[in-house]
C-alpha cells in the first residue's frame, strides 16, 4: 500500500464515537478505548461460545513511551516489559480472547468495579469469567495470580472448573 493510501486510511480510522470534551481527557484517561473495550466485550459475550477449556492471565500492549500511554506499566519478567496491562481471557481450542479488562491502575478515573464485594482478584475473576458461567463442564487454567480460595470456590458455586499453579506464598507453607 503506498504511504499516501496508509495516511488517507489512517485520517478516518476512530475507536470511538464519543467527542473529546475538555474534561474527559483529564477525568478519564482511557476514554479512547474504553468504547472499543466494552463493544469488544459485548460482542464476544454474544457471538462467541468458548470451548470447554479457556485460560485466564494478563497481557502486555507493547508501548514504549511512558509519557503518551495511560496506565503505563513496567513489568521486568514479561518479554515486552513496557506498555499498557489487560487482564484476559482465551478460548483454549480456539485462541481466541473473549474477554478483556484494561488495568488502569493510579489513572483510573474511579469508575466502580464489578464483583468489588468479594475484593479486587476475586471479583476480576468473577468478572473475567461471567461469559462462561453455568455452561457445564468448562475448566479455566488460572494465572497463580489468581490462585485464591475464594475465588476457586466461587467459580464451582457458578459450575465451573479451574486449575492453577499455587505459588509457594499463597499456600501458608514454609
Amino acid at each position: 500500500m503506498p504511504k499516501y493510501r496508509f495516511d488517507q486510511t489512517m485520517v478516518c480510522l476512530t475507536i470511538t464515537w464519543q467527542t473529546l470534551s475538555p474534561l474527559t481527557h483529564m477525568i478519564d484517561k482511557f476514554w479512547e478505548v474504553r468504547e472499543l473495550i466494552h463493544t469488544w466485550n459485548t460482542n464476544m459475550y454474544k457471538h462467541h461460545i468458548p470451548s470447554w477449556i479457556c485460560c485466564l492471565d494478563e497481557s502486555v500492549s507493547i508501548w514504549n513511551n511512558r509519557w503518551t500511554c495511560p496506565g503505563w506499566i513496567f513489568i521486568p519478567c514479561k518479554p515486552h516489559p513496557f506498555g499498557n496491562e489487560y487482564h484476559t481471557i482465551a478460548d483454549g481450542l480456539a485462541n481466541i480472547l473473549f474477554w478483556v479488562e484494561i488495568v488502569e491502575g493510579k489513572d483510573s478515573p474511579n469508575i466502580p468495579v464489578k464483583f468489588n464485594a468479594k475484593g479486587k482478584t476475586v471479583g476480576l475473576l468473577l468478572c473475567l469469567i461471567r461469559g462462561i458461567w453455568q455452561s457445564g463442564g468448562r475448566v479455566v487454567i488460572l494465572d497463580s495470580g489468581f490462585c485464591v480460595l475464594q475465588g476457586i470456590v466461587d467459580l464451582m458455586k457458578k459450575a465451573v472448573f479451574s486449575s492453577a499453579l499455587s505459588r509457594r506464598e499463597n499456600t501458608g507453607l514454609p
